[in-house]
């Protein structure tokens, strides 16, 4: 897309957007839902485009929510330092540790010689690797640990960022794989540990953590092959690439000699940082009478980024906090203040209520595909996986009940809202690991939107398929 195309969309869209925001009210929504809905069609067409930088979007809706009335500006631009950007934060300074002392490329040669020099199976085994790591942590921080492995083993193969189709087919695969994987279990991702409260709150049911298990690593199985499979095929790496034999692999490894000092330390304040990644939920328990447990997450990347700094204990130098991405900041911002809006405005709740009658003459397997379907357009919408959850899975509940559900019912419903909240393949700017991958320049928004649509309609199937073995369980 040239320099003049992108100025045509980006100006006939933020005319389109003030035209709407200026439109009266419909729908039952006041002036500020009118502007709230011009602003989320202007970030959806500059998002899926990329006719303005995807970091500047965030920044543009951040100010059209000030100017519009419907933030104050100190709340618009208060998610910047919102505490998901802390994780994101801690994730760049980790990359930047492996980069900087060559770590990137010993942990991508350690990668190759156990998956194999096959371009398909480098690919495969780094998408069930980085699933593995998100059932046990954060998937943001689990799409921060893998990327930059990923891009070393593309640098070893030749592979050039915004060209390259095997460059497209893992980074997008790090970031899919990294949000399928957090489904598997209650720590994964936030939208299980929200589905499973307001099924236990709501109608009294209790699901364990094996129980979630029990469907969940199905799902993170089949859905992680899916995803592979759909990614070689629109993205099929090209011939050109260099293959790496495993002797060349193991010479590389001998010449890189043993390791240093600050690559030890590097290695350790790494192997920390995962650690106090996988202990919340002990910490959480042993520490239950201090409120700042509950953010533990935060807390110990905010601990992370500082000991990376620290004199005398970090591997990074002050002057490299500069040449961190900032730009991934801005764009997971607007992200969150453009969900906000939504719920601000009261828009979502609109949306939510005006469900209720329509669903009541289906049967509830229908019922459950068709939330599911909704969850998914909300993420796309509301750019927050959380946010999602937080809000269809309450909805789900809630129609259930109104079409005179049973709990059991009711609480399949639930699941497969909350299985929906987590696919956000569509656009880098619906998740963190979208947009850390997506930092590295080595596929475009619109590249990742192509195998996203495949890989959702191949998730709600999944859903389909899974519900009985739910309902079962429950």
């Amino acid at each position: 897309m040239n320099t003049r195309l992108k100025l045509l969309i980006a100006v006939l869209t933020l005319m389109t957007a003030h035209l709407v925001a200026s439109a009266s009210p419909i729908g039952g929504l006041d002036q500020r839902g009118m502007a709230m809905l011009g602003i989320a069609l202007l970030a959806l067409v500059y998002w899926s485009t990329e006719c303005v930088p995807i970091p500047v979007t965030g920044l543009i809706v951040m100010l059209l929510l000030t100017l519009y009335g419907i933030f104050p500006f100190s709340k618009s631009v208060s998610f910047i330092a919102s505490k998901v950007n802390i994780l994101i934060i801690a994730g760049l300074v980790i990359s930047a540790a492996l980069s900087t002392h060559k770590l990137d490329k010993l942990l991508g040669l350690k990668v190759l010689s156990l998956v194999g020099v096959r371009v398909h199976m480098v690919v495969l085994g780094m998408m069930l690797a980085t699933a593995l790591i998100s059932m046990l942590m954060s998937n943001t921080a689990a799409a921060a640990l893998m990327a930059p492995v990923a891009v070393s083993i593309l640098s070893m193969v030749g592979a050039k960022s915004g060209e390259s189709n095997l460059g497209k087919a893992l980074m997008i695969g790090i970031a899919y794989a990294a949000t399928i994987g957090g489904i598997g279990t209650p720590v994964g991702t936030p939208p299980v540990p929200i589905t499973i409260g307001n099924i236990e709150s709501s109608l009294g049911i209790r699901i364990s953590f094996v129980k979630w298990m029990i469907w969940g690593v199905p799902i993170v199985l089949a859905l992680t092959l899916t995803a592979w499979r759909v990614l070689l095929l629109l993205y099929p790496p090209e011939r050109e690439v260099k293959t790496v034999s495993r002797e060349a692999i193991e010479r590389e490894l001998r010449s890189m000699g043993p390791l240093t000092l600050a690559q030890k330390r590097t290695i350790a304040l790494m192997a920390l940082a995962v650690i106090l990644w996988l202990i919340e939920p002990l910490a959480v328990l042993l520490l239950s009478g201090q409120q700042w447990v509950l953010d533990w997450t935060y807390v110990v990347s905010l601990l992370v980024i500082m000991l990376f700094f620290m004199p005398g204990i970090g591997v990074l130098e002050a002057k490299q906090i500069s040449e961190l991405d900032w730009g991934v900041v801005f764009l997971v911002a607007g992200g969150l203040a453009l969900g906000e809006g939504l719920r601000e405005t009261g828009i979502l709740k609109l949306i939510a209520d005006s469900l209720k009658s329509p669903l009541q003459a289906y049967p509830p397997s229908l019922v459950s595909v068709i939330i599911a379907a909704i969850s998914v357009l909300g993420i796309t919408v509301i750019c927050s996986i959380t946010a999602t959850s937080a809000t269809m899975v309450p909805l789900a509940i809630s129609v259930a009940k109104t079409l005179g559900m049973d709990p059991r019912t009711s609480a399949v419903v639930a699941v497969a809202a909350g299985l929906a909240s987590c696919y956000a393949f569509l656009l880098p700017a619906n998740t963190p690991p979208n947009a850390i991958t997506y930092s590295y320049g080595y596929f475009k928004s619109y590249e990742m939107a192509k195998a996203g649509v495949i890989v959702i309609l191949a998730g709600i199937a999944l859903i389909i398929v899974i519900m009985p073995l739910v309902s079962l369980l429950i």
